[in-house]
C-alpha cells in the first residue's frame, strides 16, 4: 500500500515538473517584466536622497551616484569599454573646469574704418554657449538675416554659406512684409517669441559656428537690464581644447549700435536700423570685418564622469552597430547653504529607468550592440553628451540611434487625464523613427504618447547635431522642476515603469530590425 502511494506521489511530482516546464516554455516571460515599479522606486529614492546632495556636477553626491551606476552596470553583466591605460572601465572622465573672470569681457571689432571695443553688460551680453573656442581669436563675420532654416516653406537664410568657425549675425524674430508674417502663421509664431533664439541656435549646431550675435528687437531692448551677466559668477565649462571637440556656439545679444558699427563699411546698410530702408535681409559675408573676444579667466579643474556600459550584440555583422540608450545622472547645485535640489524626476527617474532597461537588455541581448550611457553635466549645457560624441569609445558613425530618458515620472497639466508622455525630436533626422515608436507602442505597452513639446529638449539634441536619429522620452513640465520640491514621493512609479518598458521594447526593436529604417 505504502509502495503504491509513493509511486503515485512520485508520478504526480514528475507530472507537475513536466507541466510546469511546458507552461514556462510556452509563456516565456519577457525581460521587460523585470522592470518593476518597486525597483524604480528603490533606485529613485537612493539617487534623490539628501546624502547625494542633488548630484550636482563636482559634488561628492555625484561621485557616489556614478559609483552606484557603475556597480549596477557591473551587476547586470554590462561590459566596460572605456580605455584607461591597459584596462577597461565604466567611467569616462570628462574635462570640466570652473572658470572665474579676472576682468570684464570686451568685444573688439575691426573693420576697414578702424577698431572699436565694446563692453560686456553695456554693449553686449553673453547668453549661452562656450567662449573657449573663440577667446582672443578673430572671427570672420556672416550676416544671415533672421537665422531661420525652413526649407519646406521656401526659407533658408544659410543657403550657399559656410559658417563653420565664423561669427554669425542674425536678427531676432521672424520676417514680415507690410506688417504681415511672411512665413505661415504657425511657423511665424515659433520665431517671433523672445526665446526663439534658442530654437535658432539648435538648428545651427551641425553647421558649427563659433559665435552667434543676435540683433534685438525693441521688446528685448526694453528688458536689457534684466538680461543676466553670466561672467560675474564662476562658470562651469567643457574644458576640451581639442579643435574637433563638440563646443556649443557662444550666443551673445548686441545693441543695435554695435550691429551698425559692424556694417559701417559694407555696401549696404543693416536692415531694421536705418530710416533710409536701403538695407535688406539677404544673407551676406562681410568683407574685412572681424570680431574678437578679449577675456582672462582663472580655472580650477573639476573631476566628473560619464558612466558607460555595453551589451554586446549576438549577430557577427550587426554587432558592430550600436543603439545608444542615454539619460543624465546630474542635477542642480544648491542656490543657498543648506538647500538640496533632489532632482527626483529630473533626472533620477530617467537614470533609474535606464538602469532597469540595461538589466533587462542583458538578459536576452539583441543582434546589434546596445550602449548605455549616464551623462554628467546635462544641466551645464550638455557637457557629458558633448564629450561622449567628441571622444566616443565606439565608432561614432556606427551609432544608429539614440533613445534618451529625461523626466519620465510625472505628468504635465496638458496630460493629466491620460498620464501621457512625449517622444520629442524623433522626426528631426528621419520620420521612420516616429513610425517605429508608434508601431512598437501599439503592440506592446500601448501608453499614450505625443510627439511635440518645445520644452522636451535634452542630450538627444547633441546626437541630432552629429546626424544620429534621436528621441527624448519626457513626461512634461511641472511646478517642481528645478526646485527643492522635486521629491521621490511625488513620482508616478507605475508610469515610470510603463515608459521604461516601452523604451526597452523600442531599444530591442532597433537592436534586432534589419534593415533598420523601413
Amino acid at each position: 500500500m505504502m509502495s503504491n502511494i509513493r509511486r503515485a506521489a512520485c508520478l504526480f511530482f514528475v507530472l507537475g515538473i513536466l507541466l510546469s516546464c511546458g507552461h514556462s516554455q510556452g509563456r516565456r516571460e519577457s525581460p521587460a517584466d523585470s522592470i518593476t515599479a518597486m525597483e524604480l522606486r528603490d533606485r529613485i529614492f537612493f539617487l534623490a536622497s539628501d546624502a547625494l546632495e542633488g548630484r550636482y556636477l563636482g559634488s561628492r553626491g555625484y561621485q557616489i551616484a556614478a559609483q552606484y551606476a557603475e556597480s549596477q552596470f557591473k551587476a547586470a553583466g554590462l561590459i566596460p569599454i572605456v580605455s584607461q591605460g591597459n584596462q577597461k572601465t565604466y567611467l569616462q572622465s570628462v574635462p570640466v573646469a570652473r572658470r572665474t573672470a579676472d576682468s570684464p569681457l570686451s568685444l573688439v571689432l575691426k573693420t576697414p574704418s578702424g577698431e572699436q571695443t565694446f563692453g560686456h553688460g553695456k554693449d553686449f551680453k553673453w547668453l549661452e554657449g562656450d567662449l573657449l573656442p573663440w577667446e582672443r581669436r578673430p572671427l570672420q563675420v556672416v550676416f544671415a538675416g533672421y537665422g531661420i532654416i525652413e526649407p519646406a516653406y521656401g526659407w533658408d537664410d544659410f543657403r550657399g554659406f559656410r559658417i563653420e568657425n565664423k561669427a554669425v549675425l542674425i536678427r531676432m524674430g521672424s520676417p514680415t512684409k507690410d506688417g504681415k508674417p511672411v512665413l505661415p502663421e504657425e511657423v511665424h509664431k515659433l520665431y517671433a517669441s523672445n526665446y526663439s533664439w534658442f530654437r535658432k541656435m539648435l538648428a545651427l549646431f551641425p553647421m558649427k559656428p563659433a559665435a552667434i550675435f543676435l540683433i534685438p528687437d525693441q521688446e528685448t531692448l526694453k528688458d536689457w537690464e534684466s538680461i543676466p551677466i553670466k561672467t560675474q559668477a564662476p562658470q562651469i565649462i567643457y574644458n576640451n581644447r581639442n579643435e574637433k571637440a563638440f563646443h556649443v556656439p557662444c550666443v551673445c545679444v548686441i545693441k543695435p549700435e554695435v550691429a551698425k558699427a559692424i556694417f559701417v563699411s559694407q555696401a549696404r546698410e543693416l536692415p531694421g536700423t536705418s530710416p533710409t530702408g536701403r538695407g535688406n535681409d539677404k544673407s551676406l559675408e562681410l568683407e574685412n570685418v572681424s570680431l574678437t573676444l578679449n577675456a582672462s579667466f582663472t580655472e580650477e579643474d573639476i573631476p566628473t564622469w560619464n558612466v558607460i556600459g555595453l551589451v554586446e550584440g549576438t549577430d557577427p555583422v550587426l554587432k558592430t552597430e550600436y543603439v545608444a540608450v542615454t539619460a543624465h545622472l546630474d542635477h542642480l547645485r544648491p542656490q543657498k547653504q543648506g538647500e538640496i535640489y533632489p532632482g527626483s524626476d529630473d533626472n533620477a527617474s530617467g537614470s533609474a529607468g535606464l538602469m532597469e532597461i540595461a538589466q533587462a537588455a542583458a538578459i536576452r541581448p539583441a543582434k546589434r550592440s546596445l550602449i548605455f550611457v549616464l551623462f554628467t553635466g546635462e544641466e551645464e549645457a550638455a557637457i557629458g553628451s558633448r564629450h561622449f560624441v567628441s571622444a566616443c569609445p565606439v565608432p561614432l558613425e556606427k551609432i544608429v540611434a539614440d533613445i534618451n530618458l529625461d523626466m519620465i515620472g510625472r505628468t504635465d497639466k496638458a496630460s493629466e487625464k491620460s498620464r501621457g508622455a512625449y517622444a520629442v525630436g524623433s522626426e528631426r533626422i528621419t520620420g521612420a523613427f516616429t513610425r517605429l515608436i508608434k508601431e512598437v507602442n501599439s503592440r506592446t505597452v500601448r501608453w499614450p504618447i505625443q510627439y511635440e513639446n518645445p520644452l522636451g529638449v535634452s542630450d538627444n539634441i547633441i546626437f541630432d547635431a552629429v546626424h544620429i536619429p534621436a528621441v527624448n522620452f519626457y513626461s512634461g513640465n511641472h511646478p517642481d522642476v528645478h526646485r527643492p520640491t522635486d521629491t521621490p514621493d511625488k513620482i508616478d512609479y507605475e508610469k515610470a515603469r510603463k515608459i521604461s518598458q516601452l523604451v526597452y521594447e523600442i531599444t530591442m526593436e532597433l537592436g534586432n530590425r534589419d534593415p533598420l529604417w523601413k
